[in-house]
């Protein structure tokens, strides 16, 4: 992911209670308080139920997110492949937002 492609996001999405911060040291987003979509290495990482995860990457359009190898983050994917990644990013703010 891209600076612009990072800005693009951030511009979509930040608005009411979607505000940006930063989550390991990088650029994130966050519903409230709880961060739904972080960049991380110039890859666009969120949160999403168990059953979408699996889902996505059955699919082939990304992978478990470990931020340190063996250290998988649980609920966490690393965005790959041909889904539309504005599309999960809003099923993950739906996410975060409905567990506050």
């Amino acid at each position: 992911m891209n600076d612009e492609s990072w800005a693009d996001l951030v511009d979509r999405f930040v608005d009411g209670d979607v505000t940006p911060g930063h989550m390991f040291g990088c650029a994130g987003l966050r519903a409230g308080r709880r961060f739904f979509a972080i960049r991380w290495h110039e890859q666009l990482v969120v949160k999403l139920p168990p059953a979408r995860l699996a889902q996505l990457v059955d699919g082939g359009d990304g992978r478990p997110f470990e931020p340190m190898e063996g250290r998988r983050m649980n609920g966490w994917i690393v965005l790959g492949g041909p889904a539309d990644r504005a599309d999960v990013v809003e099923e993950a703010r739906a996410y975060v937002a409905a567990l506050a």
